[in-house]
């Protein structure tokens, strides 16, 4: 109810008539998971499900026979919730696959989500058994285990289980999260205002099913709203994702003791389609789970494909999702966890937070990541700047990273490489900024990595039109053009996404500003000679000034000076540059940095540095570019996995482009 009552929902509003949410007849849902206990009994529409379980057990221990009355009835008339049926359920969603697939045939500019007969048909409020539908697809993936795969509820990890997982099963459970995710796809956004009849039944309205674009699923979606469906939601999300990385840890004390999962986008899809639809879902993993269970599966997912160009979308879809949770204060708190996973890449060690983690991932992507993933760099900074003015202790490693950053968007190759490539820079400070007015105490690493670059910082901060002029000319002879564009078109793209700044309270500031990206949405789908299938998520050409390169004009200085707010790093480095020095020269040259960094803790800087500046939270805002992305990214992820045997018609797809490589070298 408290959550409820944050998300401005309130108490289950009476209405007369309308359309049962309920799953009817209930028996016929696949597994147990949301609204179904592993038992058979169904608890949707029980506003407090712990208690009224809790009440039947004590029922038959003859302790509250009132409470055991009330109780849900066992529904499902097979308790195990039987697998014999999976090649048959198998078939039937690739079925429905098939006969949802018109956004597929229709180019990206003149999609609708709207227009498809089809795809209404399938979410309308009428449609045959649509909740028990909702409930076994959204069931049957969430309640999977890895660990258990066909082994039913042994404890553990058993030595090559993996191997022993019926491939049924697991087919089953990536069609559900496909075909759910395409259904959640289309229409509009459901209502999640609770509403009952006179019977206590969550119900929708007449008039709400009546509307164009009604969609019953993501009405179901939003409505889910008791702390243990939202519970079994996030931990099977949690569970699911960590399979990317825990089944390839050799840290396993057993080999094969999982089944491994191929559905990971699928699941960041269906996680953001979670995030943007149920309001209550966000509040609940941020104030009652650790958050950073999510975080880490997806920094792995983003770390190892961060050179791969067929894995660009997957890199895409997991930055909107930290960009989203970037958005709340109580993620940056969060984040302040220690970080202690071991995970099979080759993450630099570093001894810090989650924070950290987040930092030092979007670091290695930056600078040895895929070119195509440029439009995602201002969404980097942006989430750091986001969590920033809660991120108590940085590490040594991030803080040194963090620096060289500056480093990198402050050399004549980044800065003169578009009009507005200075953004990169302007968040970089926003960063050090936060840090430094709000966490300065704990995070000694980052001050002295700033005090070590200062001339990286005095060099911006002295320069002149002249000097930039002839800086730009040497970086870019006339022979030459920029490799990195930091004014690509932003008009059609990728990651477009619109940011509007708020305050710690989430009020919108006076200013507002759209972080908008390259890129054009046109998916690519390649075989290779040895017939296997990639994707790519191809960004929009860099398009070339009609007049010529850029060069720096006394209005762009103007700009760039004022977007840069130097003055609490440079009244910083005035104050402590002297302090160094002080001990370099009483040392004769040698001294040892942990010194410095325990004199740094006993420095306080009030009233040394200017007023402690607003915290501004950059929140994702939807718009027509990033929902027309999403739709072309999971139809390339479902067209790609649908290949064996295949569904769908590559010479007719519009959505997105389809190539295929004819087979080389002697057929190999």
């Amino acid at each position: 109810r408290e959550g409820q009552a944050e998300a401005g929902l309130g108490r289950p509003r009476k209405i007369g008539r309308g359309i049962r949410l309920a799953p009817r007849p209930a028996g016929i849902v696949w597994a147990p998971g949301v609204g179904f206990t592993p038992d058979g009994k169904c608890l949707v529409g029980v506003s407090n499900p712990h208690a009224l379980l809790e009440g039947a057990q004590n029922g038959k221990k003859g302790k509250g026979a009132k409470a055991a009355a009330k109780a849900p009835k066992k529904l499902n008339p097979e308790a195990a919730y039987t697998r014999k049926y999976d090649k048959n359920r198998i078939e039937v969603l690739r079925l429905l696959l098939a006969a949802c697939s018109d956004p597929l045939f229709s180019p990206a500019d003149e999609y609708n989500p709207l227009a498809s007969r089809w795809m209404s048909v399938a979410v309308a409020a009428d449609a045959p058994n649509a909740p028990c539908l909702f409930y076994s697809l959204l069931n049957t993936v969430i309640s999977y285990d890895p660990h258990h795969g066909n082994l039913g509820n042994l404890v553990g990890g058993v030595p090559y289980s993996g191997n022993f997982s019926s491939d049924a099963h697991v087919k089953l459970v990536e069609l559900s999260a496909q075909v759910l995710c395409v259904l959640l796809d289309c229409g509009l956004s459901g209502d999640p205002i609770p509403y009952e009849n006179k019977h206590g039944e969550p119900i929708v309205g007449l008039m709400e099913t009546q509307k164009v674009g009604f969609n019953m699923f993501r009405v179901l979606l939003a409505r889910i709203n008791n702390g243990r469906d939202l519970e079994m939601l996030y931990r099977g999300f949690v569970r699911l994702l960590r399979n990317m990385h825990e089944g390839k840890s050799t840290l396993l004390s057993m080999p094969s003791s999982q089944a491994r999962l191929e559905c990971h986008q699928e699941l960041l899809i269906l996680l953001w389609k979670t995030l943007e639809e149920n309001p209550l879902f966000l509040d609940f993993i941020l104030t009652r789970c650790d958050v950073c269970e999510l975080v880490t599966p997806i920094c792995y997912l983003m770390y190892v494909s961060r050179r791969d160009a067929a894995q660009v979308g997957l890199i895409h879809i997991c930055t909107f999702i930290l960009l989203k949770l970037s958005g709340e204060r109580s993620f940056g708190v969060s984040l302040n966890r220690p970080f202690r996973t071991k995970l099979p890449c080759d993450l630099p060690l570093f001894t810090g937070s989650h924070a950290d983690l987040v930092s030092i991932t979007l670091h290695k992507i930056i600078v040895n990541g895929s070119y195509r993933l440029v439009p995602l760099y201002s969404c980097f900074l942006t989430i750091v700047c986001n969590f920033s003015p809660y991120w108590r202790s940085m590490s040594l490693v991030a803080s040194v990273k963090l620096v060289n950053l500056f480093e990198l968007f402050s050399s004549p190759k980044f800065l003169y490489s578009g009009e507005k490539a200075y953004r990169h820079l302007a968040l970089l400070m926003e960063i050090f900024n936060n840090i430094i007015q709000y966490q300065y105490n704990g995070n000694q690493h980052l001050v002295y990595a700033i005090v070590r670059r200062k001339d990286a910082f005095g060099r911006l901060a002295s320069l002149t039109l002249p000097k930039a002029i002839y800086q730009c000319n040497k970086a870019f002879p006339r022979s030459e053009d920029p490799e990195y564009d930091a004014d690509a078109e932003d008009a059609a793209q990728v990651a477009a996404m619109s940011v509007q700044d708020v305050d710690e309270t989430g009020k919108p500031m006076t200013k507002k500003e759209k972080v908008k990206e390259d890129g054009d949405g046109d998916t690519a789908m390649e075989t290779d000679g040895e017939g296997t299938t990639t994707t790519e998520t191809k960004p929009a050409p860099v398009k070339k000034k009609l007049l010529g390169r850029f060069v720096p004009t006394e209005s762009w200085m103007g700009e760039l000076k004022s977007s840069l707010p130097l003055e609490t790093v440079n009244r910083l480095l005035q104050h402590l540059v002297p302090v160094v020095d002080d001990m370099c020269q009483r040392k004769n040259g040698v001294v040892d940095e942990i010194e410095i960094l325990e004199v740094f803790k006993d420095i306080t800087m009030v009233g040394l540095l200017p007023v402690p500046h607003a915290i501004v939270i950059r929140k994702y805002q939807p718009n027509q570019y990033t929902s027309i992305w999403f739709t072309a990214f999971m139809w390339g992820v479902i067209f790609l996995r649908s290949q064996k045997p295949p569904i769908f018609d590559g010479e007719c797809i519009e959505l997105f482009q389809v190539s295929n490589e004819d087979e080389t070298d002697g057929g190999k």
